[in-house]
C-alpha cells in the first residue's frame, strides 16, 4: 500500500540500503544493513555511484517531505517517486547532479 503509515520508516530503511551500496562502491567496511550483504552487493553491483546518489536524494527528499508536511498525499508522492526511481533507471537518462 502506497498510502502507509509508515512509508517514511520504510523509505528510511530504503535509504541505508542504498546508502550501504555507495559505501560498498567507495570501499567502507561498515555498513547499516549487516543483516542483508547479498541486497547490498546487488544493488552496488546493478547501479552506478551516480544513479544510487540520484535515487538516494529523491528518497530522503519525498521522506522529509513526508514527516513535515501535514495533510500531504502520501499515495501521490510516493508514487512520483518510483516513477523517477524508473526514469533514472533508463540507459543513457541525465541524472541529476548532487546537491551535498
Amino acid at each position: 500500500a502506497l498510502n502507509h503509515e509508515q512509508a517514511p520508516a520504510r523509505l528510511h530503511w530504503l535509504a541505508t540500503l542504498l546508502m550501504d551500496a555507495l559505501k560498498r562502491h567507495h570501499g567502507a567496511a561498515q555498513v547499516t544493513n549487516v543483516d542483508v550483504p547479498g541486497l547490498v552487493a546487488e544493488l552496488a553491483n546493478h547501479l552506478s555511484p551516480s544513479r544510487l546518489q540520484a535515487i538516494l536524494g529523491d528518497v530522503c527528499h519525498i521522506r522529509e517531505q513526508l514527516m513535515s508536511v501535514t495533510g500531504i498525499n502520501r499515495e501521490l508522492l510516493i508514487t512520483d517517486l518510483l516513477l523517477r526511481i524508473e526514469h533514472y533507471l533508463q540507459p543513457g537518462v541525465v541524472l541529476p547532479v548532487p546537491h551535498l
